[in-house]
């Protein structure tokens, strides 16, 4: 590990991240997170500039004379409406039915902890470097695209980010050249029958019928339609249909997501998903409608030569032996928006310590990190910094 890389407070690191995560906030309505991150950096003294690219958005900057390249650093802040089970935490969430439960608390105290050590350095420093505090990753419009928006990608020739993971063991670094994430989008399918009592069944018109019948079919579809080779998840997340034991549905809606490693995947998805309904509705003599949750979320891809520059970097911090390639995510990531401006990067944070209770998957109510990975990730964004900005050209 480079020798210019400043102590970093790993107890400073853990207290933010506990206070983040005891009180989370969704999408676009970050007061309190956003207010953290402001306080922290002026302690720390670095410059910033307040919702310039969306509510609730603050980039920091470090060195900002020195416009010649800048590398971009991004963490996203909000979390998820799921309810918290970590009784025996104390800083389990304070805000019911609101949890950090995708590790976005961990990524922005790292990045306030990156933010210290770079302004620390900052004379050694020989770029600018631009720290994206992103609102409304998990939500619609996503905040990487309204930034995108609003420009923050105009001044900035690489980005970087870190999901931090509890399937490695805590300080592995996991990444790799190409695809990293899906492109995804979610919809919403809603059947029109006509109820009738349940003793008289062939005077009316089922629509529960009719959406078990598109069920099964996007079953038959997605295992004899796509390529085994390929990556295509078409799923049906919830269905609610009727309301009494004594006549059919009058109603059945449907939603769920589709997820795909290829842009052209996920087109064909689109499309035979619209005519399954279709089809099935004609046959079956409900009435349909169709809606997404808007354009699909991009593919997320790695730069090939950010990825060798940032696995050279990663090896320097924890040794070759905990750098390993990360496989693609059927999960979607909005870093891809970044990623259409300029070349960029994800890597992964191992957090996974069974002891601790830290093995549960993401987006479950008994997730949980090992903060001691805390301090390792803010070195490898250093590092990466120290020894990019004099490769870059």
């Amino acid at each position: 590990m480079d020798s210019r890389i400043p102590f970093i407070d790993q107890e400073e690191l853990v207290r933010i991240r506990r206070q983040l995560h005891m009180y989370p906030e969704l999408r676009w309505d970050l007061p309190k997170t956003a207010a953290l991150v402001r306080e922290e950096l002026d302690r720390i003294g670095v410059p910033y500039e307040a919702d310039k690219y969306g509510q609730y958005t603050t980039v920091a900057t470090i060195n900002p004379e020195k416009t010649g390249f800048t590398i971009g650093l991004r963490a996203d802040m909000d979390a998820l409406p799921i309810h918290e089970n970590n009784q025996d935490k104390p800083y389990r969430s304070r805000n019911e039915g609101v949890m950090h439960a995708c590790g976005h608390d961990a990524h922005t105290a790292m990045m306030i902890g990156v933010a210290r050590a770079l302004y620390a350095i900052r004379d050694q420093i020989d770029c600018r470097v631009r720290l994206l505090f992103q609102p409304c990753e998990e939500g619609r419009p996503s905040g990487a695209s309204v930034m995108c928006q609003h420009g923050v990608m105009d001044d900035i020739d690489c980005i970087l980010m870190c999901h931090v993971n509890c399937g490695d063991p805590t300080h592995v670094i996991s990444s790799c050249p190409g695809v990293t994430n899906a492109t995804s989008v979610a919809y919403k399918i809603t059947l029109g029958g006509k109820s009738v009592h349940v003793a008289s069944p062939h005077m009316g018109v089922d629509a529960l019928a009719a959406g078990v019948k598109i069920y099964n079919g996007i079953q038959t579809l997605v295992s004899r339609e796509v390529d085994p080779f390929d990556t295509c998840v078409m799923a049906v997340c919830a269905m609610h249909a009727g309301s009494t034991v004594s006549t059919n549905a009058d109603e059945c809606v449907m939603e769920g997501s589709i997820r795909c490693l290829r842009d052209a995947t996920m087109a064909w998805a689109r499309a035979r998903l619209e005519k399954l309904v279709r089809l099935t509705a004609e046959e079956t003599g409900v009435t349909w409608a169709l809606s997404w949750s808007g354009e699909p979320l991009p593919s997320a891809h790695n730069d090939p030569a950010l990825y060798e520059a940032f696995a050279a970097s990663a090896r320097k911090v924890v040794g070759p032996e905990r750098v390993k390639l990360l496989l693609p995510s059927p999960g979607g990531e909005d870093f891809a928006y970044y990623e259409q401006h300029k070349p960029g990067l994800l890597f992964g944070l191992g957090m996974r310590n069974e002891a601790k209770g830290a093995c549960h998957p993401a987006h479950t109510k008994d997730w949980d990190i090992d903060e001691d990975g805390l301090e390792t990730g803010v070195k490898v964004f250093v590092q990466f910094v120290l020894d990019y900005m004099g490769i870059r050209n």
